[in-house]
């Protein structure tokens, strides 16, 4: 447990610590931000929207772990945008993304929101992907902090090299459409 943990007011003044074994090179935290070998993630944003990706080489790719996870020596950074969020009546916590994550290999205990910081206590909070009717399940439950937000951006490491079409949420069948669920139903019943 790392003291932005138990204290997160802590955010607005020290960054939430990286496992730096799984981020690339010359990676470091900023209170609202990543840098990945001088590259601002939500500058990369800025100028490319997302989801966007960024690949580098591990720090060190002779690590036991990036050999199991078969990525080779290289490591990609996705970034992404949540479109909607919402909370169940049953507590459960869901944010919906613009990108898909079949065939990643994210790092989902590295997940961390970029580009403000937040002094809400982290939580657990389900992303579901951006190509819903593709998507399997599982979705990846990772700990963000509660106050996540639609329009709130995302960064986690994914084991070897990602391109950008493969986190792109891929078009339907029919007319070319991405098949993003419009709506999110929560039924609610009514006692009286």
């Amino acid at each position: 447990m790392t003291l932005t943990e138990i204290l997160p007011t802590l955010r607005l003044s020290i960054p939430d610590p990286l496992e730096i074994g799984y981020w690339p090179l010359h990676t470091h935290a900023t209170v609202s931000d990543v840098i990945v070998a001088g590259v601002s993630l939500t500058r990369l944003v800025d100028l490319n929207g997302t989801p966007a990706v960024l690949t580098g080489d591990l720090p060190r790719p002779g690590m036991p772990h990036a050999r199991a996870l078969g990525g080779g020596t290289d490591v990609t950074v996705l970034v992404f945008r949540v479109t909607l969020r919402v909370d169940t009546q049953e507590d459960k916590r869901i944010a919906l993304t613009d990108c898909t994550f079949d065939g990643v290999s994210a790092q989902w205990g590295e997940c961390r929101l970029i580009g403000r910081a937040s002094t809400s206590k982290s939580t657990r909070i389900e992303l579901i992907p951006g190509d819903v009717g593709g998507a399997s399940w599982p979705h990846p439950v990772v700990l963000l902090p509660g106050d996540l937000r639609e329009g709130d951006l995302l960064a986690v490491p994914c084991t070897g090299a990602v391109a950008l079409h493969d986190v792109r949420p891929r078009p339907g069948a029919a007319g070319g459409e991405p098949r993003v669920s419009a709506t999110l139903v929560v039924a609610r019943t009514d006692a009286s």
